[in-house]
């Protein structure tokens, strides 16, 4: 993980993570996430977690961390490259969460900002992001 003093900002070839910590964020018959996991919703922000200077062990980590603070289930990840993320007017911003009492400390964090505030827009948006990433890729305490 990042040194939380030493932040670099996103570059297009990282991979980000997106927890899966609601089933209907992906098919279980094959795995492939949908467009809800990439939905920004309540906020107006995407959360995701970067995989650059992070082990695998500390991105499961992270995820445990974002299901615990929900009160979920983690099902897993999707990942996918930054420059997929750079849709219409979408960037991705390293944002790491450090000192927050409510939320696990992640300099890895990063957000999916600048979505459009229609809903249809977001939707359609969030279809291309699912498409764009990984199937879901179970912790790796779950058997596949």
């Amino acid at each position: 993980m990042f040194k939380p003093s030493k932040v670099p900002p996103v570059e297009d070839d990282e991979f980000l993570a997106r927890y899966a910590t609601q089933r209907g964020h992906f098919r279980s018959s094959d795995k492939h996430v949908k467009q809800s996991l990439f939905l920004p919703h309540p906020r107006q922000e995407l959360s995701v977690t970067r995989h650059r200077e992070a082990t695998e062990a500390e991105i499961w980590s992270a995820g445990n961390d974002v299901a615990a603070a929900l009160g979920r289930q983690l099902y897993g990840r999707a990942d996918i490259q930054a420059s997929a993320c750079k849709i219409a007017t979408l960037q991705v911003t390293a944002k790491p969460i450090t000192g927050n009492p409510k939320v696990p400390d992640n300099p890895n964090h990063a957000d999916v900002e600048g979505w459009p505030t229609a809903k249809e827009d977001q939707k359609a948006i969030a279809l291309k992001l699912a498409a764009a990433a990984t199937k879901l890729i179970p912790p790796p305490s779950t058997p596949s």
